[in-house]
C-alpha cells in the first residue's frame, strides 16, 4: 500500500482515537474501562507507526539497490565504449565519436543524479586556471562544431579559481552541449571576465513562458521544435550543482534568435590574485 494511503489511514484514525476519547469522558465508563480503551488504541496506533516506519527504511533500501545498480551498471558499460572511442580515434570515424560522447554524458548525467540525492556531496575544492577547463570541455565537442559547421568565439581572461573542477566543468559541459545541440547554425561564444562565466548561442531559443521551467526535472520544452530525445536531466542538474556549489546564474533567451547562460562565480568561489 502507497505510504500516503497509509498516513491518510493514520491521520483518521487518529481523528476517531480522540473523538472516542472525547466521548469516554462524557459517558459512564468506569476508570478502568477508559484506561484499557485507550490504551489498546495506543497499541494499534504504536504498531501502525511502526509498520510505516519499516515501510519507509524498505523503500529506502530499495532505492539504495537501485543506486547501486544503477552505478554498477554504469561503470561496467564505461570500458567497452573506451574501446569503441580508440577504434574511432585511429580510424578517424567522427560519426561514432559523437555517439560516444552523447552516450558517455547520458551516463554522467544519471551518475550525477544518483551523487546528487546522495546525503553526503564529495566536494574537492582546489585552484585551477579557469581558461584550461573551459578549453578542455570545447576540445572534448570538438567533432560537434566541424559536423554543424559552427563558429567557436573564445573571450577569455584567464585566472585561478578555487572551486571543485570536476562538479562546475559537468556544468559547463551541459551548457555547452544545450547551446550545440540548439544552434543549427552560427556561433556559440564563451567568455570570461570579471568573475562571470558566459555560454551565449544563436540557437533557436527559449520560449518565455518556458524559462520559469527549463530548470525543472524532466522538462524539454516545445518539442517539435527543440531534441526529441531530451531527458529534460541536464538543466535539472545544472541548477542543483551550481545551488551546491553556492554560485548564482541566469538564463536569458529570446525565441529565434539565442540563450545566453551566465554564471557568477564570485559571489562562493574564491578568486586567486
Amino acid at each position: 500500500m502507497p505510504i500516503n494511503f497509509i498516513f491518510y489511514f493514520l491521520f483518521i484514525g487518529i481523528f476517531r482515537f480522540f473523538k472516542a476519547k472525547k466521548c469516554l469522558e462524557k459517558n459512564s465508563f468506569s476508570f478502568f474501562e477508559k484506561n484499557l480503551y485507550e490504551r489498546h488504541l495506543k497499541d494499534i496506533f504504536e504498531r501502525k507507526e511502526k509498520e510505516i516506519e519499516n515501510l519507509r527504511i524498505s523503500s529506502k533500501l530499495r532505492q539504495n539497490d537501485l543506486e547501486n545498480l544503477l552505478t554498477i551498471w554504469t561503470h561496467q558499460i564505461k570500458t567497452p565504449l573506451s574501446s569503441i572511442s580508440l577504434i574511432s580515434e585511429r580510424e578517424e570515424n567522427y560519426d561514432i565519436k559523437r555517439e560516444l560522447i552523447r552516450i558517455d554524458d547520458y551516463i554522467a548525467s544519471i551518475l550525477s543524479f544518483i551523487k546528487l540525492g546522495q546525503d553526503s556531496l564529495d566536494y574537492s575544492f582546489k585552484s585551477f586556471s579557469i581558461e584550461r577547463l573551459i578549453k578542455d570541455i570545447v576540445k572534448r565537442y570538438r567533432s560537434f562544431f566541424i559536423h554543424k559547421n559552427l563558429k567557436l568565439i573564445l573571450d577569455i581572461e584567464d585566472e585561478n579559481i578555487i572551486s571543485d573542477s570536476k562538479w562546475l566543468g559537468l556544468v559547463l559541459e551541459q551548457v555547452l552541449f544545450n547551446a550545440i545541440k540548439y544552434t543549427d547554425k552560427g556561433f556559440i561564444k564563451i567568455s570570461y571576465h570579471d568573475s562571470i562565466l558566459k555560454i551565449e548561442d544563436s540557437g533557436i531559443g527559449i520560449k518565455k513562458e518556458d524559462l520559469k521551467n527549463i530548470n525543472k526535472f524532466g522538462f524539454s520544452g516545445d518539442s517539435d521544435k527543440r531534441d526529441a530525445n531530451s531527458t529534460g536531466i541536464g538543466l535539472f542538474l545544472v541548477n542543483d550543482i551550481l545551488k551546491k556549489l553556492g554560485y548564482e546564474y541566469k538564463i536569458d533567451s529570446k525565441e529565434k534568435e539565442g540563450t545566453v547562460f551566465s554564471i557568477n562565480l564570485k559571489k562562493a568561489g574564491i578568486i586567486e590574485n
